[in-house]
């Protein structure tokens, strides 16, 4: 016996909506953003939402989005779709700003943590000075 599942999600840009659901399902391009950006903002909606990343197929990767507000109607998924898109933007320029600065963000931590805190510096030994001939 075959049951067939038809899903009535309305699809607009990256993102399709299923508002009796309550889900947004929205397909990023790893050509655009890398999968580390796509984890990051999809940790964002954590707490608004049960959150499924996909495998990454055809050069795209799936994050479904199934909101815990009991009311939300197609024109507040809608503006969530595109408040993720936005946090997409925003992750991936981090990243980037992070990448930049990796380097000299090593050398102050290294720098750091290789001296003294605030130039303290050890008591000397108790005893006289040592003679120096």
């Amino acid at each position: 016996m075959l049951i067939q599942v038809k899903y009535l999600m309305r699809e607009k840009y990256n993102f399709k909506i299923e508002s009796s659901d309550k889900t947004l399902l929205i397909e990023v391009p790893l050509s655009i953003f890398p999968p580390a950006v796509v984890l990051r903002t999809a940790y964002h909606f954590i707490e608004q939402a049960n959150v499924i990343v996909g495998e990454a197929k055809e050069n795209k990767i799936a994050v479904t989005l199934i909101f815990k507000k009991d009311s939300l109607s197609e024109p507040d998924l809608e503006e969530l779709a595109y408040e993720f898109n936005l946090q997409l933007i925003s992750c991936s320029v981090e990243e980037e700003e992070s990448r930049k600065h990796a380097s000299a963000r090593d050398a102050m931590m290294r720098a750091a943590l290789s001296s003294p805190p605030f130039g303290f510096r050890p008591p000397p030994p108790a005893g006289p000075p040592p003679n120096k001939q």
